[in-house]
């Protein structure tokens, strides 16, 4: 079990995507993955989850990794950015078996996509820095920025390090992604169900 602090920011890549790739290797940054997930977010019957930003997702990676993954309910006006994440890693071939118990425990599917990443990754002093280039099929490209913590405390400490990591990556010129890609698929969905 995987159970990090995810200090994040997360922007619309629209033009600037070539800008964004000839900074993360000016800066150094390593190449550390490049997949296809595909994620499946659950909510319960009362849609408490979408409301509340809780986050019971499977993400399942080219055909050989699946974890299941449970991000708690964020209190925008206390916590801008810092969320607690737990993965649990589990055998791909289980993923029929998972939505199984998932759906008989009253959780719902709630919308699927695949999504293209590229993760790129540098230690500094110790602290691992992420940045994350996705492209979701049929919605667009995005840049995710990512400093993974263990505790509160650093939680708490590294929230100023993250507004330097987006002025140094030059993505605070960038339009914010205000929501969960969960809620942006979804509502792109509903809008072209409804045209």
């Amino acid at each position: 079990m995987s159970n990090k602090i995810e200090i994040e920011a997360s922007y619309y890549l629209d033009r600037n995507y070539d800008e964004i790739l000839e900074k993360i290797k000016k800066e150094k940054f390593e190449k550390i993955e490049e997949v296809t997930e595909e994620d499946t977010y659950y909510t319960d019957k009362e849609f408490t989850f979408i409301r509340d930003k809780i986050c019971l997702r499977t993400r399942k990676k080219d055909n050989d990794f699946l974890e299941l993954t449970y991000k708690p309910k964020v209190d925008d006006k206390i916590e801008k950015y810092g969320k607690r994440e737990v993965n649990i890693k589990l055998k791909p071939e289980d993923k029929e078996d998972i939505k199984y118990i998932l759906e008989e425990l009253g959780y719902i599917s709630y919308i699927s996509f695949k999504k293209h990443r590229k993760t790129y990754s540098k230690i500094i002093n110790h602290v691992q820095y992420n940045i994350m280039l996705d492209n979701i099929e049929g919605i667009g490209d995005f840049i995710e920025l990512e400093i993974l913590v263990d505790t509160e405390k650093q939680k708490e400490e590294f929230h100023e390090e993250l507004d330097n990591f987006i002025k140094e990556m030059n993505c605070d010129k960038l339009r914010e992604k205000e929501k969960p890609y969960r809620d942006i698929v979804k509502d792109y969905y509903d809008k072209k169900t409804n045209l």
